[in-house]
């Protein structure tokens, strides 16, 4: 009995969570990332050194509220199952909290430079999949964290409420003390093997159940004929969802920023006053959203003109959206859906652009692709396990994107570490192998940040990026003024 007991307790990764592992490869890193500027007086002791082992002993601290920073996946004896989280006995946090010293002049260049190479670099399979770099040396005396936390672990939006864990709303913060974590024993090769077989065995058991849920389904739905209309939109949206998906126009033709990833990667990060991103949405009544991806049609179109690129064929992205209810974003591990954004790359005008934008997002959100692919992401966890594997690798093949664009809202309040302000937030989202551009987009103390991550050999002009997608927020910023301005 004791053994079934530990068999129903091991906590394993869901089909999504396991793909993003398996998706992973020696040129494509699965880890999203993000660069933190702090001002520098706090961190320092008197001799001007980072205070490196007090950082430590706060971060072992505060990963007490999220042990699973602890754990590492392990996979089964032959690949059986899904892997299953296990507490690491070795785990040592100095292992993780690592000190890079930039060599004079410690420039921006070199910074995001060293943040590019820092991306690149695998995360140890053997420990805990995570790494936080503490940068000195940079121009001004300023500290930056680099952190990598790989996508099996969580997504946008629970990374952001768990880095939060490590900050403090103000500078005088108190460190409560936190229980003591006790690993347990990570579970011996025929513990594992037994489990992932049965995962394995369940898989046909699932399917065979689903007549039944479907049957429960509408008991339910007899029961209590006030969810009908509820469960009747949810059906019909997942429907027309997979419908939209289904259609020849989801296919995206082939782009610059669509060729092999190689070995090298670019960084660079921009930002914009929130403020006038949210002018520019009330004044043309769109959402936060449409403005900033109106900002990287901008942006994407200075590239594919510097390229050569017909400006007038579709360039369409791939947008995360969250599936988390309310409440549930310290949860880890990956919840999300996306849906496919095609930019509207061929205008000129950034008011046209812009009202583009809102009416494909509207559409979008009424074709029901997000709830469709949520819905097939919760199937796969009754899939077999090379199932889910052989589709994760197939993604580095996928035809529907010519990049990717995630938006992720952070703290609206400043954040304090070891009583040092955090002035700047900037996030790093990871490629596949024929997708060479990443767009992401994080909001922090009255400022959005763009994180504009390439292939170097195939998107080398980063910087046309940002130059485009903050022209464009200029160019709507001044419209909604001269909008809002009295005649006179």
């Amino acid at each position: 009995m004791k053994a079934l007991d530990r068999l129903a307790k091991l906590d394993r990764l869901t089909s999504l969570d396991a793909g993003f592992l398996a998706l992973e490869t020696p040129l494509t890193p699965m880890h999203v990332g993000s660069v933190s500027y702090l001002a520098q007086g706090p961190l320092r002791d008197q001799a001007g050194r980072v205070r490196i082992d007090e950082l430590r002993r706060l971060v072992e601290e505060r990963l007490e509220l999220a042990p699973r920073f602890r754990q590492r996946p392990v996979a089964a004896p032959f690949g059986a199952g899904r892997p299953v989280w296990v507490d690491d006995p070795a785990f040592d946090v100095t292992d993780h909290v690592t000190e890079v010293v930039l060599p004079p002049p410690g420039s921006e260049h070199q910074l995001m430079q060293l943040c590019a190479e820092l991306m690149m670099k695998p995360l140890e399979r053997s420990r805990p999949l995570w790494e936080l770099s503490v940068v000195d040396g940079f121009s001004g005396g300023k500290v930056v964290l680099v952190e990598k936390v790989h996508h099996v672990m969580m997504d946008g939006i629970s990374g952001v409420d768990v880095a939060m864990l490590l900050t403090d709303g103000s500078p005088e913060a108190e460190h409560p003390k936190t229980r003591r974590h006790r690993a347990l024993s990570p579970p011996g090769a025929p513990t594992l093997l037994v489990s992932g077989l049965a995962d394995e065995l369940g898989v046909p058991l699932a399917t065979l159940g689903a007549p039944v849920r479907a049957g429960r389904l509408v008991a339910t739905t007899l029961r209590h004929p006030s969810r009908a209309p509820a469960i009747l939109r949810e059906l019909e949206a997942v429907g027309r969802g997979t419908l939209s998906l289904l259609q020849r126009g989801t296919i995206a033709p082939r782009s610059p920023v669509n060729q092999p990833v190689g070995d090298r990667r670019l960084f660079l990060h921009t930002e914009h006053p929130i403020t006038g991103v949210r002018a520019i949405a009330e004044t043309f009544g769109c959402t936060l959203n449409d403005v900033v991806l109106a900002a990287v049609t901008g942006g994407l179109r200075r590239l594919l003109i510097r390229n050569e690129t017909d400006a007038e064929a579709r360039f369409q992205v791939a947008v995360p959206v969250s599936t988390r209810a309310a409440g549930d974003h310290t949860t880890l591990g990956n919840r999300v859906s996306l849906f496919l954004a095609p930019l509207p790359v061929s205008l000129s005008n950034p008011l046209a652009q812009l009202e583009a934008v809102r009416q494909m997002t509207r559409s979008r959100k009424q074709s029901g692709q997000a709830s469709a692919l949520a819905a097939l992401l919760a199937a796969s966890d009754s899939w077999p396990t090379p199932v889910v594997n052989a589709l994760a690798h197939l993604t580095h093949y996928q035809p529907f994107a010519n990049a990717v664009v995630t938006n992720v809202p952070g703290p609206v309040t400043t954040r304090y570490l070891l009583g040092s302000r955090i002035e700047r937030i900037a996030p790093l989202a990871p490629l596949a192998r024929n997708l060479d551009l990443s767009i992401g987009i994080l909001s922090y103390d009255g400022e959005v940040s763009f994180g504009c991550y390439s292939d170097a050999e195939a998107c080398p002009d980063l910087q046309l990026v940002a130059e485009g997608l903050q022209a464009n927020l200029a160019a709507l910023e001044a419209l909604a003024q001269e909008s809002r301005a009295p005649s006179s």
